[in-house]
């Protein structure tokens, strides 16, 4: 008889403390997408329903749906699989990666990065696949091979692994059943018991060659699948107890024996006989993933529309999941006035390949609007732009599919080769990048096909300008385009992937490029690019970040390159951001600077750049992932809006556009406590004026011009040292002293 051999490996146990601080992180707005579930649980009056990174916990008595993700506690790591205890009240969650989060009663969050940190099992072996539960154990079958989880002590046990024919074999799925331990792998089925010294081989014994793939108790009986089958299996043998004309996804036991296909479910009684069928007829372009049985309902995970619930005698769905947008995939997005867009394409190193059919989502009204891929059929969508003068209308461009306009929440005109200038790119479809609005309310679009810049008017006839003096195309010498930023004089600059910048005159129709003092070592990239109060022009690339001051003058030939920008760290002058892969540069009301980037989060720097103000990674806020592909500012409310491959996030911000008015101005925090407070931001201010802040005996202890609505004063005087407790006073007023506000602030140490 063959053996498995078995390695065994015994883990540290690391000291493990809760998360408790981003649990009542308030800054930040969960955005995420909870419409593709993968796993659901039942306990009690609660369903727990399992997205790609958060939950959501449906309370069966109340009605009601509660979120729990990044801003809980949660990491934002994709979720392999999850088990909730109803004894001990514990979420155990187990991500892709190896890192463990346990979550309990009181909502504090435990991490257990043992098996995270374990370097001898691969990354992409780091997943689960199925939990066995004996008391507070839980036998976690990974395609490592197998853990033991004590979630009473939040710690781990021991881990083996099953050595086969190529090294370690996966473990499909895992029972206890009988006071014995089942585990499945593609090479055979094998237990032993589970009071046994499991690391001993000779303890276990294979008693099938073939590969099964899952385990329910059911009616006092142990069932596996094998392909179309369903078996009753004993130490011995195995009972052929039904047959299906398809494959079997998952298997469930409880009050019926439930078989979850792509896109139906059976229910059987005790005597395998077929009592209730649910199919997707509803749902045609959607797949079922898993279905529990919970006081008469049936509650299905599917992957675009949440969770369907359903009485367990008939065919009824009522639709339940957290408002949402379509999906995690967030590449692009842009706000204004109280409203948000965002795409779902990806257009790395200005290739849209592998194409992503996600369609488009707004969140405006405190409500998700999503436009489906099925409604207009336009793949990578990787830019977006609302018209300034309009809100309602919003321009998307497809690095494969052309421009789309969207009027009134609905898909108005898709422009493509036969109704515009665009052209096709070969056989390889129309290639739209990088856009923006001027004054005159045009729309300017990029092209990598020539002509490379066209103006779409008002009245929806366009304009072409020849790039071809600057952009020579022979054969494959073709150039995508990154970013777009159009000046208050309605000069219009752009970034290149093998040109550095270019920049458009409208009124001389001059047509300039630079490049001279970007990091190039390969082309001399401009991946991202903003103008900010100060007409000082950002850029960044995969390399850093340069600047580029007055760059008007490029239209009257002075000589000029890019600058790097320089601060004091250490008593050592470096170079800000250098090497850093920048991807997204956007200035706020402040005239501030977010910058996003992949590998190390966001960055939120003053004015100049030399005080970095927030660093936000995963590791300290809420952000879902280091690689942050775009950030958008709504001026109106200060919000600000992160772009992840792992789901789009919110910050509340404190810098607006200015007003029109001083009417409502106003100071927050306020009282502003020194301890807990680094800031103190003055709001509803009309740009451009002075900004005094005195104690009550007329001491000046700051002063500043507001780029914007707002300011912030770090309760200084003048960053020498704090001001003490007391009153201070906020003397506001124009150029003229026509227009005046005061507003008062309370200091606490």
């Amino acid at each position: 008889m063959h053996f498995p051999h078995f390695l065994f490996l015994s883990f540290l146990c690391f000291l493990i403390n809760p998360l408790q601080s981003q649990n009542k992180n308030t800054a930040w707005v969960d955005m995420f997408s909870y419409l593709k579930v993968k796993n659901i649980q039942a306990s009690g009056s609660r369903v727990y329903a399992q997205s790609e990174n958060a939950f959501f916990i449906f309370d069966t008595n109340s009605g009601e749906i509660e979120r729990f993700s990044s801003i809980n506690g949660l990491t934002g790591d994709k979720i392999s699989g999850f088990y909730y205890h109803g004894d001990l009240q514990k979420l155990f969650v187990f991500h892709k990666g190896g890192l463990i989060e346990v979550v309990d009663n009181q909502k504090n969050v435990y991490r257990s990065p043992e098996l995270a940190y374990n370097h001898f099992i691969p990354v992409d072996k780091k997943e689960l696949n199925d939990i066995a539960v004996n008391g507070n154990l839980l036998y976690l079958a990974t395609k490592y091979g197998i853990s033991v989880y004590n979630l009473k002590k939040n710690e781990f046990g021991d881990t083996f692994y099953f050595l086969g024919n190529n090294g370690n074999l996966e473990v499909k799925s895992i029972a206890v059943y009988n006071q014995k331990i089942f585990a499945a792998t593609p090479e055979g089925l094998y237990y032993a018991g589970i009071n046994d010294n499991l690391i001993d081989t000779n303890v276990w014994t294979k008693i099938d060659n073939t590969e099964w793939r899952d385990f329910a108790v059911f009616n006092q009986t142990l069932l596996g699948i094998k392909g179309k089958e369903v078996y009753e299996i004993t130490s011995q043998n195995q009972n052929l107890i039904l047959s299906v004309n398809e494959n079997i996804s998952k298997l469930h036991g409880g009050t019926y024996l439930s078989l979850i296909f792509s896109h139906h479910i059976e229910s059987y009684n005790d005597n395998f006989v077929l009592l209730h069928y649910y199919n997707s007829v509803d749902f045609p372009d959607d797949q079922f993933s898993d279905a529990v049985y919970s006081n008469d309902y049936v509650y299905i995970g599917t992957g675009k529309h949440g969770m369907l619930r359903t009485p367990f005698d008939r065919q009824q769905y009522t639709v339940i999941h957290p408002d949402s947008p379509l999906s995690n995939h967030a590449y692009a997005v842009d706000a204004r006035d109280g409203i948000l867009w965002l795409a779902y394409g990806d257009h790395t190193a200005f290739n849209p390949y592998p194409l992503h059919k996600e369609g488009l989502s707004s969140y405006q009204n405190k409500t998700w609007v999503n436009i489906p891929y099925d409604d207009f059929q336009i793949s990578d969508i990787s830019f977006v732009k609302i018209n300034p003068a309009n809100t309602s209308e919003v321009y998307f461009a497809s690095p494969k599919n052309g421009l789309i306009r969207v009027r009134q929440n609905q898909i108005d005109k898709i422009f493509n080769q036969n109704n515009s200038p665009l052209q096709m790119f070969g056989n390889d479809g129309i290639r739209v990048y990088a856009m923006d609005f001027d004054s005159q309310h045009n729309l300017w679009v990029t092209q990598i096909m020539q002509p490379s810049l066209l103006k779409l008017k008002p009245d929806d006839n366009w304009e072409t300008v020849d790039l071809s003096n600057i952009l020579q195309m022979p054969n494959q010498d073709y150039h995508g385009f990154s970013d777009m930023k159009i000046d208050a004089d309605d000069n219009i600059w752009f970034g290149t992937d093998k040109k550095g910048l270019i920049g458009y005159n409208q009124k001389t129709q001059d047509l300039k490029f630079l490049k001279s003092g970007l990091q190039s070592s390969a082309y001399p990239l401009v991946q991202t690019l903003d103008i900010d109060k100060d007409k000082i022009l950002w850029a960044g690339n995969r390399e850093g970040l340069r600047i580029l001051p007055e760059p008007q003058q490029i239209f009257n030939n002075v000589q000029m390159e890019f600058q790097p920008v320089k601060v004091v760290f250490n008593d050592v002058v470096q170079l800000l951001m250098e090497g850093q892969n920048i991807t997204k540069i956007r200035t706020d009301g402040s005239n501030n600077k977010w910058i996003t980037t992949l590998g190390s989060g966001v960055y939120y720097f003053n004015e100049d750049g030399t005080q970095t103000i927030y660093h936000f990674t995963k590791e300290n806020s809420p952000l879902p992932s280091d690689d942050v592909y775009d950030v958008a500012i709504d001026g109106s409310n200060g919000m600000v809006y992160f772009a992840t491959l792992k789901g789009l996030i919110g910050y509340k911000g404190f810098a607006t556009e200015g007003s029109d008015n001083m009417d409502d101005v106003y100071a927050f925090p306020n009282p502003a406590n020194e301890k807990i407070h680094d800031f103190v931001t003055i709001r509803g201010l009309i740009e451009g004026v002075n900004v005094k802040i005195v104690d009550v005996a007329g001491n000046l202890v700051y002063e500043t011009t507001a780029k914007g609505g707002s300011v912030q004063w770090d309760l200084t005087a003048f960053g020498k040292y704090k001001v003490a407790s007391g009153v201070y006073i906020a003397l506001i007023t124009n150029d003229d002293g026509t227009k005046t506000q005061t507003t008062k602030i309370l200091v606490i140490k």
